[in-house]
């Protein structure tokens, strides 16, 4: 499958790559594409697919874009790391990931009456 898009000079294209813990040879690749989205995407389906409780069956995950002879890894996924992350609740005292709503009641603002008094 990864053989599948040619490699003309000047065309960048994006590997995503599965380091498997205790390999020698080094990472398989596993998609690749033009399109960054599109790897990415795929990364997150890999390991929604293969790993869904994030117990470490897929040890490493990464995306890298390749043009021409240059490689850079532009997206990672590394389980000890994501392990042993600090949870967002116990750094910012709230959960990041949740989308915010605003205060539970209507925020009361403050009148200027004797600013608009005056001005009449």
């Amino acid at each position: 499958m990864a053989a599948a898009l040619s490699h003309a000079a000047g065309h960048e294209r994006y590997e995503v790559r599965e380091f498997l813990e205790g390999q020698a040879l080094g990472p398989e690749v596993r998609h690749e594409c033009r399109d960054y989205v599109q790897a990415v995407e795929f990364a997150f389906e890999f390991l929604q697919r293969r790993d869904p409780s994030r117990e470490g069956l897929v040890s490493a995950l990464e995306v890298v874009r390749v043009l021409g002879s240059r490689r850079e890894t532009v997206w990672s996924y590394d389980h000890d790391r994501e392990r042993t992350r600090l949870d967002p609740v116990r750094k910012w005292g709230y959960d990041v990931t949740r989308s915010w709503s605003g205060p539970a009641r209507p925020v009361t603002r403050p009148t200027f009456g004797r600013l608009q008094q005056r001005r009449a």
